[in-house]
């Protein structure tokens, strides 16, 4: 679906200028006109638009009036305003009332143009449905995007602000910053409506996003040990024993007892194991009972290590942090753990139920669970 762009202004000469300059530097966008700000309020109100660029002297309900009107009823919705005026009140008056930005006229087309066009990759919308919420702040810090989160739990609600890709600021109730960010990441089941292209520039979180989804990890596990409930219990999922390998008898009887705890594997993963980077032997495993995992984690370690010579002649003092193998229905993701490493993690997930994303962040979850 290509993105519709809103251009509301009063002189219908300017209103075609404009429409037919942005038509011919971006074909690929929906232009549509509006000749007042009533007409515009009815044509998002009906049909959505992903962008608005409004004048603000017109008669009726002006631009200053339609900013309010979006702020409340659209705050998805990133809106622009145009006017002769250059004055610095007016550039403060319409920042106050949500714009995004402000373009003094004689407006320069082109550059416009690339303004609405950066903004409309950096803007997420709509509401996020069957994925996680720390999996989703992952994806959104690979894209680098900026967006506003509204997260609403059971009985909680908050924001999680993201600024090209870094968690920024969080709040909920009275906790604000990390621990606001901690404790909504760990709700479980929430729903998530991205709500705003960006609500403050205000930083009150200086941890990056893993140091928050790992504490919120933790925070998600206690919760489950204090009410005795698995999320994905290894009884339900059909796994293969996760107990350690016979003659790998140098585990201590406590290392022994972590290694034979329950496991779990969300949906669409296979297996997950942390092994030994020399041997293969498997420490802590879980698997599907068709996976073959000892031989998959042989391989796996052979694989690295040969890897690693190879890497250590091309670009020697770096380390690998991580293989990818992909097939046309599966993929295998391989990260060592540590410098230097004499363990790696493992996880193999099938692509059309599991992405990337959701996949690492399973096996981080997975290597804290077993650390």
């Amino acid at each position: 679906m290509t993105s519709r762009v809103l251009i509301v202004e009063d002189d219908p000469a300017q209103a075609r200028l404009l429409s037919r300059s942005f038509a011919r530097q971006r074909p690929d966008l929906t232009i549509v006109t509006s000749g007042n700000g009533a007409e515009a309020v009815r044509l998002v109100s009906d049909s959505g638009v992903d962008l608005i660029l409004t004048e603000l002297t017109m008669p009726g309900l002006d631009g200053f009036e339609l900013l309010a009107w979006a702020a409340d009823h659209c705050p998805e919705v990133p809106v622009f305003a145009m006017s002769t005026s250059d004055d610095a009140q007016t550039v403060s008056r319409v920042s106050a009332l949500g714009a995004v930005g402000y373009f003094a006229k004689p407006i320069d087309v082109k550059a416009v143009v690339l303004r609405l066009t950066a903004e409309l990759s950096q803007t997420v919308r709509g509401h996020v449905q069957n994925v996680s919420l720390a999996s989703f702040l992952q994806l959104m810090e690979m894209e680098r995007k900026t967006c506003t989160l509204m997260v609403a739990g059971a009985h909680n609600s908050g924001t999680l602000v993201m600024r090209k890709g870094e968690l920024i600021d969080a709040e909920t109730g009275t906790l604000r910053g990390s621990q606001a960010a901690i404790s909504i990441v760990a709700w479980p089941n929430p729903s998530i409506t991205i709500a705003r292209h960006l609500t403050t520039e205000h930083r009150s979180i200086d941890q990056p996003l893993g140091f928050i989804i790992m504490e919120a990890m933790r925070v998600q596990d206690e919760a489950l040990r204090d009410t005795g409930v698995s999320e994905w219990p290894a009884s339900r999922r059909g796994l293969a024993s996760n107990s350690l390998p016979s003659g790998s008898g140098s585990k201590t009887p406590a290392a022994a007892a972590s290694a034979n705890r329950d496991l779990y594997l969300p949906s669409g993963v296979c297996a997950m194991a942390i092994a030994e980077a020399n041997t293969g032997s498997l420490l802590h495993w879980a698997a599907r009972e068709d996976f073959p995992m000892p031989e998959c984690a042989l391989v796996a370690g052979s694989l690295l290590h040969q890897q690693s010579t190879a890497f250590s002649l091309s670009d020697p003092g770096q380390e690998i942090e991580e293989l990818l193998l992909f097939s046309a229905t599966r993929c295998e993701v391989i990260r060592p753990l540590g410098v230097g490493a004499a363990r790696f993690a493992l996880v193999a997930f099938e692509l059309a139920e599991c992405n990337l994303v959701v996949a690492r962040l399973e096996l981080t979850r997975f290597v804290f669970a077993c650390g």
